[in-house]
């Protein structure tokens, strides 16, 4: 037994340079390797992270701005729709008003015509009675002359 006391000694003892060599190199290489690195790696997520965030603020303002936009939009329209309503009753007044003046234009007119026709038939009637008699007198005439003859 203290034969393998001995031999683990002397494993021991040599094995110690390396084991204080391992712990040495972990501590160099921890400060001069990984802890600048993370500090990169850190430095990097910070500006990743910022450069999201402001993407995020930029994309909330665009989502605002359009907003405002389609609103505006919005009301531009119903501007145009409410002035465009009032342009057609303006017009449907106007064409109103035009239409009953060319009607009351042509109920003169037609009166106007009525009362031309009424006063030629009243003067075909006259002229006809006329004509009826003189007619009459002629055949009476005739029919008096012929009796006589």
């Amino acid at each position: 037994m203290e034969q393998i006391f001995e031999t683990l000694k002397g494993i021991l003892v040599r094995a110690l340079p390396t084991f204080f060599l391992v712990i040495a190199l972990h501590w160099f290489l921890k400060k001069v390797l990984f802890q600048p690195m993370e500090r990169v790696l850190e430095e990097r997520r910070k500006k990743t992270q910022g450069a999201v965030e402001a993407s995020e603020a930029t994309l909330a303002r665009v989502n605002e701005k359009m907003a405002e936009y389609e609103a505006a939009l919005g009301n531009a329209r119903a501007g145009i729709f409410h002035e465009q309503e009032e342009s057609r009753k303006r017009l449907a007044a106007q064409q109103t008003v035009l239409v009953d003046a060319a009607r009351a234009e042509q109920a003169e007119k037609v009166a106007a015509v009525k009362r031309g026709l009424a006063e030629e038939a009243a003067q075909a009637k006259a002229m006809l009675a006329a004509e009826a008699d003189r007619l009459a007198d002629q055949i009476a005439g005739a029919v008096l002359a012929g009796r006589m003859q």
